[in-house]
């Protein structure tokens, strides 16, 4: 057993312990070291950030771009013409499985111009416009246009979808075409 006595910067402490193997003296006059963990990453620091501020640059506006390439066709439309696009939108055939209708038609248009960013275009037209058909058609039946112009192309799909049933019929051939894509992928 043993009884120390420390005096440090004006104060004084006196410790009784009662073990032999004491680590007070070593807790006290060395700092505890910095894990390798730690030191590996503060030597790297400058290099993640700038590997992050790479990401934000580059990789996180063509990851927010489809959305608001979205937002903006379907801005000007009510409640139930959203509806009517978000049904045709989201339609993935007979099944409700794979392809959804929209994905179908940008990759055609993608597949249209493999070597440019043609929706960035100046030139480029793409838009909805949904029409109230209830009346010539029936209830809940809207007809929903899909526009694609540019500088050498225009085309034009057109459905009727009805937003009581969530059903989707090809009103032109354009828009049968991408339907049976849809219908028809494994």
């Amino acid at each position: 057993h043993s009884v120390r006595f420390f005096y440090h910067n004006s104060y004084a402490k006196i410790d009784f312990n009662l073990n032999q193997n004491s680590n007070s003296d070593k807790d006290e006059n060395n700092p505890k070291k910095e894990s390798d963990l730690i030191k590996f990453f503060k030597k790297r620091s400058f290099i993640y950030l700038m590997c992050a501020v790479v990401f934000v640059v580059f990789f996180v506006p063509d990851l927010i771009q489809e959305d608001e390439l979205e937002q903006k066709l379907t801005k000007n439309l009510d409640d139930q013409q959203k509806i009517a696009v978000d049904i045709m939108k989201s339609y993935q055939g007979v099944d409700a499985q794979g392809l959804r209708l929209f994905d179908a038609v940008m990759i055609q248009i993608e597949n249209a111009y493999p070597t440019e960013k043609i929706l960035e275009h100046k030139d480029t037209v793409f838009e909805f416009r949904v029409l109230d058909m209830q009346v010539q058609k029936g209830n809940g039946i809207y007809e929903v246009h899909l526009t694609f112009k540019t500088y050498n192309l225009s085309k034009e799909y057109i459905w009727d979808v009805n937003v009581d049933t969530d059903e989707i019929m090809a009103v032109n051939d354009n828009a049968r075409k991408m339907l049976n894509i849809v219908d028809n992928y494994d």
